[in-house]
């Protein structure tokens, strides 16, 4: 998805901020530092284990994002990780300024990613860095973007802390069109409490020195293999249109719920928007 203006040639791209993962999705966009196979919105160095992840996101208006993921070790203590995403806008009939039929046309976004990372043995540091290509395609107009990101975690295991800096979206346009393309600079930390079964995730993001943007979020470990996970941003005072009480507190929030039985994970999501509408996500993980 797009969107132009007649003051502004420039294009951006909000598809790259989209959710991939119903896990970042429950928690409000927080979880900068829980990996995910099929996320792309995580520090590159936080990604571990042998996972496979698939998740579906509908979003209002019957648009679809579909994502698959993988993560591996390697030798070293070296991991990479690899995840397609797509999302689908639909298909719309097109029309001239005259309003000449000319035919239907779609609408999509497919992002191709693939992340290096490795351990160190004597430090508790982790670094990564992960590249993507970026294909939209509007009608008959194409796009390609490509883009790295980077980022290190430092993790204190005596205080259950860590502690990530991240840059993401480093981009270069290899199409004809115009596109407005701003990195993104994330500070990001998780702390899991001493005596509650809770992890809270904070991470703070930031395009430009007037955009900055607080998640807070937190995952409950719960009996009988339950999860349960919640969060917000600062971006509940920005989508509040003064709806009604119950979208102004739920607004730019999230709450989800997940199962874990032997080495199969499932995890339900929903994402409520200060204007009434939500987004609704199922992600299904398979440990290696």
């Amino acid at each position: 998805m797009f969107y132009t203006s007649s003051l502004y040639p420039e294009i951006s791209f909000p598809g790259m901020e989209t959710f991939s993962s119903s896990i970042h999705l429950s928690m409000g966009g927080a979880g900068y530092l829980k990996p995910s196979s099929s996320n792309f919105n995580v520090n590159p160095s936080a990604y571990e284990g042998k996972q496979f992840s698939a998740s579906i996101i509908k979003y209002p208006a019957s648009i679809l994002s579909q994502n698959i993921g993988m993560t591996l070790p390697l030798i070293k203590n070296g991991f990479s990780s690899f995840s397609i995403n797509h999302i689908s806008y639909g298909t719309f009939d097109g029309y001239t300024e005259d309003y000449e039929d000319t035919g239907s046309y779609s609408s999509s976004d497919t992002k191709f990613s693939a992340s290096y990372g490795r351990m160190f043995s004597k430090i508790p540091l982790k670094i990564g860095l992960n590249s993507n290509y970026y294909y939209s395609k509007y009608g008959n107009q194409k796009f390609s973007i490509l883009s790295l990101s980077t980022g290190a975690v430092i993790s204190l295991k005596k205080q259950d802390v860590s502690l990530g800096l991240s840059i993401h979206d480093i981009a270069k346009n290899i199409s004809e069109n115009e596109v407005d393309l701003n990195p993104k600079l994330v500070i990001s930390g998780s702390k899991k409490l001493k005596y509650l079964p809770l992890k809270l995730y904070i991470d703070l993001t930031s395009k430009d020195r007037s955009d900055l943007t607080i998640f807070l979020g937190g995952e409950f470990d719960l009996m009988n293999n339950f999860q349960f996970r919640l969060g917000s941003s600062t971006r509940k005072f920005d989508q509040n249109i003064d709806k009604g009480l119950f979208s102004s507190i739920v607004g730019a929030g999230g709450l989800g719920f997940g199962y874990e039985a032997q080495n199969i994970f499932v995890h339900y999501g929903v994402y409520m928007f200060g204007t009434g509408a939500s987004i609704q996500g199922l992600e299904i993980s398979i440990s290696l």
